[in-house]
């Protein structure tokens, strides 16, 4: 694909850009849920706002929203992996959903952004010979992806190897979408992605044999560097891990002073913090397939502040803890 392809669909994009929400300092200011809502009724969030019956339901307008910037997105681009690459954490969301109703027999919340057909994976997941389920596998990449998390499921009988298995097919899908776009810089934050999850599940499996199960594979850091870290604490991992690329958010999100709460809270927000960095880097393009991604990325950033802000208000926490976990702005 060439950058000239994309060069109406980033004029359409930097148009769409107008509409995102700037200043969610001052919305948290405000004292009460409706407050905030009548706030956002001139926003691109106010057709659905006018429909909502309480704002303790924001979470429909939410959802309505990512859903209808999507769709816009998918309609203008000259290249459907960019939208791939971002709604392939719902589909596996969706995946996790499935195999969870098939082993445990329960009802869960499916996210309406996810494309994939459940039901058509349920349905041939539960045939009953394994000739025709491999067949079927052949056609589709999700039936495989959930066929392995549930044969993880089988050999341990312990429910968490159904994440395990699949966040790790997530990224390997990732990185095959990110190899398809061609683009050396998606690549790049793919592959540092997977290095701050790394980290992250660093921090919370204590157990050497379950972290090597966990780890993710794909990354710029090699497994086994990891599992010669397990037992290190902030300091020494800071130390070991300064010449990484993602140093620079382990440095400011890391600290040997905080519990393993917060600097687990805080080393989430330094990757969605690396996500909008990517999505920066953008703002320097006049055309070309990072505008449609930058946008695409600073929407979820958007509806995850305004979530914040959401759960904040209605919880009674405090404007300066919310404002803490507020997470960095496109504009």
């Amino acid at each position: 694909m060439k950058r000239d392809d994309f060069i109406g669909a980033s004029i359409s994009t930097r148009i769409y850009e107008d509409d995102l929400v700037k200043d969610f300092y001052r919305l948290n200011e405000l004292d009460s849920l409706s407050e905030i809502m009548n706030a956002l009724s001139d926003s691109s969030y106010g057709r659905y706002i006018q429909e909502l019956r309480r704002p303790e339901e924001y979470e429909e307008i939410l959802s309505k929203e990512l859903v209808r910037v999507y769709d816009k997105i998918e309609d203008i681009t000259p290249d459907k992996n960019l939208t791939d690459y971002l709604r392939e954490k719902y589909n596996f969301h969706n995946l996790k959903v499935l195999a969870k109703e098939i082993i445990q027999e329960e009802d869960y919340k499916y996210s309406p952004m996810g494309n994939i057909d459940v039901d058509y994976l349920k349905r041939q997941i539960l045939k009953t010979d394994e000739k025709d389920i491999f067949e079927d596998e052949e056609d589709n990449i999700y039936l495989s992806y959930l066929k392995r998390a549930i044969d993880a499921y089988e050999d341990r009988k312990d429910p968490a190897m159904i994440d395990i298995s699949l966040d790790k097919s997530y990224y390997e899908r990732e990185l095959d979408i990110a190899n398809a776009t061609g683009m050396d810089s998606l690549i790049t934050y793919t592959k540092e992605a997977i290095d701050l999850i790394n980290v992250k599940t660093l921090l919370r499996v204590r157990d050497l044999d379950q972290l090597g199960d966990a780890l993710i594979d794909g990354g710029f850091i090699d497994k086994d560097r990891f599992l010669e870290m397990y037992k290190l604490d902030m300091t020494g991992l800071l130390i070991k891990m300064s010449n990484d690329k993602i140093y620079p958010y382990l440095s400011k999100a890391l600290d040997n002073d905080k519990g393993e709460v917060e600097n687990l809270l805080n080393l989430e927000k330094a990757i969605d913090d690396h996500f909008m960095d990517f999505a920066k880097k953008a703002k320097a393009v006049t055309y070309g397939p990072e505008v449609l991604l930058a946008y695409l990325i600073s929407k979820e950033q958007e509806i995850k502040n305004l979530r914040i802000i959401f759960i904040s208000k209605l919880n009674g926490l405090s404007k300066e803890f919310t404002k803490d976990r507020l997470r960095e702005a496109y504009v």
